[in-house]
């Protein structure tokens, strides 16, 4: 048996891998990318499972188009915080980031609560604040509810 690594899922020569997402957020992740009609018709490969030294498993999406639009990379890091980006040109990485949920997040979840103002008003948009990044709890700017950001659905 070879020492070489098997390429499990080919390598792409220009556009964007998203990589290190623990498994089985995979499929929430594509679901997000499903919803950017910019997406549309745009291949993706999506493998589940691979074995990581830094995941124990993880899953990878890899994408034909040069960008993704600032909302979508938001939900991503909503959905699995931590999760890389990287952009390839001409098979290597050019760039490589690390994807946070915002400290600030505009219309991208929905609050839960039934007497909030967001709630009752058309077209208020939702803002939430990020209030503890490591439990991922976020804080509605209208009610003043405390949520986990996985409770809240997204806003597409």
């Amino acid at each position: 048996m070879s020492d070489k690594k098997i390429q499990m899922i080919p390598k792409i020569r220009s556009g964007i891998v998203i990589d290190h997402i623990p498994a089985g957020d995979g499929v929430h992740i594509l679901e997000i990318l499903e919803r950017d009609p910019a997406l549309k018709n745009v291949p993706i490969t999506f493998g589940m499972n691979y074995q990581s030294n830094k995941l124990g498993a993880k899953d990878m999406l890899k994408i034909q188009k040069d960008d993704l639009c600032e909302r979508t990379i938001q939900h991503i890091s909503l959905v699995s915080p931590g999760v890389t980006i990287k952009r390839i040109r001409d098979f290597e990485v050019v760039e490589k980031v690390s994807v946070q949920p915002p400290h600030e997040m505009v219309n991208l979840l929905r609050c839960l609560n039934p007497g909030c103002i967001t709630q009752n008003e058309p077209g208020l948009k939702t803002r939430f604040i990020l209030t503890d990044p490591k439990k991922n709890l976020v804080t509605c700017v209208y009610c003043e509810r405390e949520f986990s950001i996985h409770e809240l659905s997204p806003i597409v």
